[in-house]
This record gives structure tokens, sequence and C-alpha cells, in this order.
């Protein structure tokens, strides 16, 4: 009795593993000015990316830049300045399990920041909290069937559905978008502070080896107030973008759109009835597809008669899907001052950066909690000299997020405005951005070979057997080397079989 093999090779993912580390970046800038000055460091705020990573033994290089914005004040200390500055860094971070050439997903958030002034320069600080996660590239051959010709029935094949997903990046590309807005002179706002940006990408359109991305830019200003009594004043601004990408789109395929923006400023200028002003920033989109395979192969076999087939069996581990999400929401959180921090008399800013510590599945929402680092500036009563507070807060709150258990994330602040405030106390209203990656993962076992072995006698009639403790009607099947529709029930959990 011939027995004729198919085989086939499957390609997968293996998730490798994951790693999380902060990091310390530290950068330093001159001041304008005499040395001589007195300078307070009101706000230190921070936005990173990545541009480069690198899978090394059991290790993982990642390369990327911090942008520092500072408000501070500087001789005249009723008057806030702005600061801004960037700075490289390169890191090495121990990730078990992973060796070169592994596929890295990577992202990078700031969750501290803080600013030392003196002799005319200024040190910054920011701790960076860098996750990884790898991914390595396999292939099996395997057993995709199995027929023996001669013999059709005496064949017991069973076989499985085997689905993998193989993440890949389509393409990447950058633009730089301009626009200019008029700002009304009843918004009474002054010199441009800082800016900051995100990015959301809309509709695909892709044909001919490139894929066109458009979406919103939302650029979010902090003027200085015309009237130095006044707060500072913030204002929001869209800027549409598109760019295209060389890339092939396959057909049906929904990738996963990444945009940020990777540097962002604005400028005003004043004139009769009103301010103009002028934004500019660059954004950077990354085309992701998870590819979902699927194909069937054998998942055991066994002949009724003749010699006896052992099949070489070996455990894989399938990356089967990647899904990730982007939603916000918004929390309020009181902040009360401490015994020596002077009483309230106008809140002039706010600023939040958030820190993750747990993520858990609710059904088709996300509870999130974490620690909000915030900074409160405002003028003391009777005062016309900014003072800053910082402080750490915990927060708790819930995203529409469909999740399991594992899923990873991080949050980000888009929009912190001050809202009612007594002397001793402001509450803050922060607008949270989550992004959520979700990997599922699958144990098989494949055969990858099958061996033909001379048969052990044994005698024919019916046979009355009890299946072992966790044994399936399969495995007594198979054990007995009869058809599993030729096993009746016996009474007290026995089988009878007639063996011929």
């Amino acid at each position: 009795m011939g027995l004729e093999l198919t085989r086939e090779t499957l390609r997968f993912e293996r998730f490798a593993g994951r790693g999380e580390e902060q990091v310390t970046i530290e950068g330093e800038a001159a001041l304008p000015g005499s040395m001589r000055d007195a300078v307070t460091v009101l706000s230190v705020q921070a936005h990173a990316h990545l541009t480069d990573t690198q899978a090394g033994n059991a290790e993982a290089g990642v390369r990327g830049r911090v942008y520092f914005q500072v408000l501070y004040t500087q001789g005249d200390l009723t008057r806030i300045r702005t600061l801004e500055t960037r700075c490289d860094f390169t890191h090495t971070l121990p990730l078990a399990g992973t060796a070169p050439g592994m596929r890295l997903n990577a992202d990078v958030v700031v969750q501290e920041t803080e600013g030392v002034a003196g002799s005319g320069r200024i040190t910054l600080r920011a701790l960076l909290n860098v996750r990884l996660e790898a991914f390595e590239a396999c292939e099996r051959e395997l057993v995709a069937g199995a027929a023996m010709p001669d013999a059709p029935g005496n064949l017991q094949l069973r076989t499985q559905k085997i689905a993998c997903c193989i993440a890949q990046t389509l393409g990447q590309g950058r633009t730089t978008v301009r626009e200019e807005f008029d700002l009304p002179q009843r918004l009474g706002v002054g010199d441009v502070l800082n800016a900051t940006a995100t990015a959301s990408a809309g509709e695909l359109a892709g044909g001919n080896g490139r894929v066109s991305v458009s979406g919103v830019i939302e650029v979010r200003v902090l003027h200085r107030p015309r009237n130095s009594a006044d707060a500072l004043v913030s204002t929001v601004h869209e800027m549409p973008y598109e760019l295209s990408i060389d890339a092939q789109l396959p057909e049906g395929a929904q990738p996963q759109v990444i945009a940020e923006v990777v540097d962002v400023m604005a400028d005003s200028v004043e004139s009769d009835k009103n301010r103009t002003l002028r934004t500019e920033a660059e954004v950077r989109v990354t085309l992701r597809l998870c590819r979902q395979k699927e194909m069937e192969a054998v998942e055991d076999l066994y002949s009724l008669d003749g010699p006896a087939l052992e099949s070489a069996a070996e455990d894989i581990e399938l990356h089967t899907s990647e899904q990730t999400a982007d939603v916000r929401e918004s929390v309020r959180i009181q902040v009360a001052l401490g015994a020596d921090a002077p009483p309230v008399g106008l809140v002039l800013a706010a600023f939040a950066q958030p820190t993750l510590t747990g993520l858990t599945p609710e059904g088709r929402r996300l509870d999130a909690e974490g620690i909000m680092n915030l900074t409160l500036i405002y003028l003391p009563q009777d005062s016309d000299i900014p003072y800053a507070v910082h402080t750490r807060e915990p927060f708790s709150m819930t995203f529409p997020v469909e999740a399991q258990a594992g899923v990873s994330g991080y949050a980000y602040a888009i929009e912190t405005a001050p809202g009612p405030s007594t002397s001793d106390r402001v509450e803050i209203r922060c607008v949270l951005g989550l992004h959520t990656v979700q990997h599922g993962t699958r144990r098989v076992r494949v055969v990858t070979d099958v061996a033909q072995k001379p048969a052990e006698k044994s005698e024919r009639g019916f046979v009355l057997v009890w299946p072992k403790g966790g044994e399936t009607r399969w495995d007594t099947a198979r054990r007995l080397r009869v058809a599993q529709e030729s096993l009746r029930p016996a009474g007290k959990n026995a089988l009878l079989a007639l063996k011929r």
C-alpha cells in the first residue's frame, strides 16, 4: 500500500518577545540675555519620535529625536518667554529572544520633563518610555495532504486550517504643510509661544504602484495675551494634507495608516484689523499591512491495516492577527495647591503628560489607569509674576475600545485646559489620545513527515475498551486502528469496536 504525501512550505511570523525601558535624555541650550539675569523655568514640555530601529542579539537599538518646548521668565519676571530646541539620541536596550534581521514594532512617549537654568544656559531632561516588540520570520515544510490510491479506505486522515498573519511595511512618505489663519482682534492675542500638533489619516486611493493618503493635521497654538493681565490663549486649527507613497496596495486590503507629526512651527504677524497666524507642520505617514494567510495541513493520520503510520510532528507558534485602535476621551482632574503655594488669582495655562499604569478590558470598553504629570501656571493674587505648580495626580478613565487580555498601548495629551478655580484648587480638563495594539497568537501542532513501520500483531474481533483520561474519540480509534464511526457506546464509559 503506497502512501503519497503532498508537501507545502508555510511562511509565518512568530512573536519573539516584548521589551520596555525608561530612557533619560538630556539636552542643553543657551538663553538669550545677560548671564546675570534671574531665570525661572515655568514649564518644560516635549514630544519624541523614533527614526530607526534595529534588532541585535538579545538586544535592540533605537534612534530618535526629542523636541523640547520651554516657557520661562528672564530678567523681567512678568513676561513669559519661550524657547524650543531638539536633541537626537541613540539607545540600546535588552530584548530577550531577538536576533539580527527580526522585524521590530516600536513606539516612544515622553513621561516626564524638567529644566534647570543657570549661568546663561538651560539643561533639559526628558524621561522617555520605549516599547519594542520583535517578530521572527519563519518557514516550515508541512505535510499538506496524504493519500493511498491503492486502498483509499485504509487511510484515516484529519486535517486542520492554519491561519497566520505576516506584517509588512508597504511604504512611508513625508510632506510639509503650510497654512495661514486669521486671528480676530476679539481674541486679544499677541505673539506665539509654542505649538503642538497631532495628525490623523482619512481616505486611501491606490493604483499603478502609488497610494494616495489624505488626512488632517490638528494644530494647537499657545499665544501670549495682548494684555499681560489676561490668561494665555490657546487656538486650534485644522490643516488638510495629502501625499503619495510608492507602494503596491493589494486588492481588497485594508492597511494600517500611521500618521504622526514630526515637527510643527507657528508664528504670527499683526495687521490693522487682525493678526495672521502662519503654521508649518511636517507629517510622516507609514502604511503597514498584516497579510492574512490560510492553508490546510495534516493534523494526524493512521491506517487501518498494513504498515503502521508514524508521523513526525512539531509545535509552532503563529502570529495570527494585529489590531490597532486610536481613540480619544477627556478627563477632569482636581489639583489642590500645597500650603506653600500662593493663592490663585488668574490661571494662565496648564499642561499634562500622562503615564499609563494599567489597561483592563471590560467588554466593549477599555478601562485605563495612570499618573498625570501636571503643570499649572497662574498669577497669584495681587501679583503680576507668573507662578508654576508641578504635581502628579492619579487618574482613571474609560475608552471605547473592544480589546482582550494582553492588549498594550500608550496615552498622550492632545489638549489641556484649566477650568473652574478657587484660591487653593484648580480643575484641569485633559483630552487624551489612546493608541492600542492587540496581537493574536496560536500554538499549533503540525506534521512534518510520515514514516511507515511494521505493524504489531493484534487479535481480530470485537474489542471492549475504556478510553484513557483525556483521550478523544480520534485517539481511541487511532490506538485501536479502527474507524471512528465503528466505535459504539457499551455503557459505563466503555466503547465497543470491531477489528476486522
